[in-house]
């Protein structure tokens, strides 16, 4: 039997990057060899500016955080804010907002904001991207994932007040998934292992002993097949990351598995996808 080279589905950048999201296995701060189930985090509330932005977030027990305490974080992999323009407003500015945080996850939504005119009588232009940024918890290097803006502020719109809302619909729109699925999948990197009831309607099965998806990571499983869509299934799943970034990740059982890579939106200059 063959090997498989499964790329990833239409997300705009190929290469992968270490992106949170569902169940960490064994991708926490402290190294661990099961799956990693986050401490509950005290309830937050986010103040919200004009543009939704996010200005500070409160804590339940009277602590908080300001949005610039947060983006300092990920002041790393984020691009360096500035203002120069001549005397005729010619010019490149660059701002940085927060749009949403997870403590628990502790990644961010960030919006990456160019504003910029070229001619003195000119229109202005103004170009965002929206990023997810956190930390790989095994090496703990930095990325950058872009994500839909719609999703963004789709999730902002259902609960403003929440700082979570912003990632979670990030997610769930990278990996084409429910509130539910997102909840129950098991994630290695930008690969979220989702359980499923059964093989899907009129799948194509995969002959191969291993399919890798994502272009680094390599799963193992007794089955394998193809929905109309083009996501992976796998029956019983084992899964490891080539570049050992990442601790081998496993199915719940001996049963189907969606295995979906991350999707990554469209980015100007300043929003590109890094990491991994």
């Amino acid at each position: 039997m063959e090997d498989i080279l499964i790329k990833p589905t239409d997300g705009d950048a190929p290469t992968t990057s270490p992106t949170t999201g569902g169940r960490i296995f064994c991708d926490a701060p402290l190294l661990c060899d099961e799956v990693h189930e986050p401490a509950h985090a005290p309830a937050t509330l986010a103040k919200r500016g004009d543009y939704d932005e996010i200005k500070d977030i409160v804590f339940a027990n009277g602590g908080a955080l300001s949005a610039a305490e947060i983006i300092r974080k990920f002041d790393d992999i984020l691009p360096e804010t500035f203002v120069a323009f001549d005397t005729k407003m010619r010019g490149d500015s660059l701002n940085i907002d927060l749009y949403g945080y997870d403590i628990e996850q502790d990644v961010a939504i960030v919006q990456i904001r160019h504003f910029f005119r070229r001619y003195r009588k000119g229109y202005a232009n103004i170009h965002k991207d929206y990023v997810l940024v956190g930390r790989n918890g095994i090496t703990n290097e930095l990325f950058r994932h872009p994500v839909s803006s719609h999703a963004v502020h789709a999730g902002i719109r259902k609960d403003d007040k929440d700082p979570v809302a912003a990632v979670r619909a990030a997610q769930r729109w990278m990996w084409g998934v429910s509130d539910k699925q997102l909840a129950s999948g098991i994630r290695q990197g930008d690969i979220l292992i989702v359980p499923a009831k059964g093989k899907p309607a009129q799948a194509e099965m995969i002959e191969a002993e291993t399919v890798l998806v994502g272009g680094t990571h390599e799963v193992h499983a007794a089955a394998f097949c193809r929905d109309r869509n083009g996501v992976v299934f796998a029956y019983g799943p084992t899964v490891r990351h080539t570049k050992g970034q990442h601790l081998t990740a496993y199915g719940d059982g001996d049963f189907w598995h969606s295995i979906r890579v991350a999707a990554s939106a469209t980015t100007w200059e300043w929003g590109a996808r890094l990491g991994d």
